[in-house]
């Protein structure tokens, strides 16, 4: 009843602090969206303009919940540009309510931000400033977990004030994206919308960023042959200027002849067997050429490692741990049942003498003179104080049938063995 209600006035809305929602949209919504809800730098390089958040008109037929949708789980869930991206596993319910309390002053206020001064609107759009690279670190891994090669880029632009903006990377041609975006403070991996520019030598991956930090991942093919010879060259992409240029080179596992060009500066080797080729330069000039030249000796046709399983769904998990959980209870219940059975049964059978019908055969072979010795000293002494022990001692405590053999309780008149009567 309540997201019906929720979905259909637009008035009704969870808490949200405006406040707060500004700093979370100024952070990861305002490259597309733009300060005033009008669109920012990065609409223009989308295919699918942004939403207009300042239309008075459209977004007064937006619920709260509606918004809070499109934000969490993106606009492909919506029914919308697939542009917009899913921030459910980015930010928590309370932020993105956050947001959506913030994104409703945008539309109450658009007539003021329509006011504003052309100065401050053309300092929005200026162009950003020539961008350099603070760090990049590039890893090859040929035949990793894959037959063709992986490509990681973590790096970090500069200066800071630029963004959000949007970078070039040269690419292999061909190359399938595994994931481009940001990293965020808290150093997670968040995908972001980019493109791939077809060109003659090399494609250009264009990459919108609404923070300085990014990552690409690819897979490329650079083998031309399938023999165990390998060789290809890798030209780095230098398209800015970089401060720190750090590279590694992974060994495939069960290769042989390993060589590179240039030589590399440092080796290392991690618990794996994976042994890593390092090198770092300093101040690389933009366009600088840098490449590459990797080749080995590799006969088996396998990655060095298999690809890791999809883990699966929290729910998954949880559904799967409580029916764990019944079965061990259900086992520890039932064992404790058997083993009060057991102890019930154990203590009635020996309160209870066995049926008259139950024939045992004798565990004792006794001459009768024995057998009448064993009843004589099993006789109740006359006194107490007697001077001189008996000849058998261990005998006074001991009466057993002398037909077979079974032992009896003092009162008993007829063995519950084999029914014979009792001569005392």
């Amino acid at each position: 009843m309540l997201y019906v209600l929720a979905t259909v006035h637009p008035a009704a809305t969870a808490t949200g602090d405006a406040e707060a929602g500004k700093a979370i949209y100024e952070r990861s919504c305002v490259g597309c969206h733009g300060p005033t809800g009008q669109g920012g730098r990065m609409a223009a390089m989308l295919t699918v303009p942004p939403r207009n958040l300042a239309e008075q008109a459209y977004m007064g037929t937006r619920s709260d919940r509606q918004l809070f949708d499109v934000i969490s789980k993106g606009g492909a869930a919506a029914g919308l540009s697939a542009a917009m991206t899913a921030f459910g596993s980015q930010l928590s319910e309370q932020q993105i309510w956050d947001i959506v309390a913030y994104v409703r002053t945008l539309a109450a206020g658009s007539e003021t931000a329509a006011q504003v001064p052309s100065s401050t609107s053309s300092q929005a759009s200026a162009p950003a400033a020539d961008l350099v690279m603070v760090r990049l670190r590039l890893s090859i891994w040929p035949e990793y977990d894959d037959p063709r090669v992986l490509i990681m880029l973590r790096g970090e632009m500069a200066p800071r004030q630029a963004f959000p903006a949007s970078i070039t990377l040269p690419i292999p041609k061909g190359a399938e994206i595994i994931g481009a975006g940001m990293i965020s403070e808290q150093n997670e991996l968040l995908l972001h919308p980019h493109q791939v520019l077809p060109g003659d030598t090399h494609d250009t991956l264009q990459l919108n960023l609404p923070v300085p930090r990014f990552f690409v991942e690819l897979y490329y093919n650079p083998f031309t042959t399938s023999g165990p010879e390998r060789r290809f060259v890798y030209p780095a992409p230098t398209t800015y200027p970089i401060e720190l240029f750090e590279v590694d080179i992974q060994q495939p596992l069960k290769s042989t002849a390993f060589t590179l060009d240039p030589a590399p500066m440092e080796r290392t080797t991690d618990n794996q067997g994976f042994t890593y080729h390092q090198f770092a330069y300093r101040d690389v000039g933009k366009r600088q050429s840098q490449t590459f030249t990797i080749a080995y000796t590799k006969t088996a046709t396998t990655p060095s490692i298999s690809k890791q399983q999809p883990a699966p769904q929290p729910t998954e998990k949880a559904r799967v741990r409580s029916d764990n959980t019944l079965v061990v209870l259900g086992i520890f219940a039932g064992a404790i049942l058997l083993f009060a059975g057991g102890a019930w049964l154990m203590q009635r059978s020996e309160r209870q003498p066995m049926p008259t019908t139950t024939t045992v055969a004798p565990s004792v072979s006794m001459s009768d003179t024995l057998l009448e010795l064993l009843r004589d000293e099993a006789q109740p002494q006359e006194t107490e104080s007697a001077a001189v022990p008996p000849i058998l001692p261990q005998t006074r405590i001991i009466n057993f049938c002398a037909n077979c053999g079974r032992k009896l309780l003092p009162d008993d008149r007829f063995c519950s063995g084999c029914g014979q009567p009792i001569k005392r």
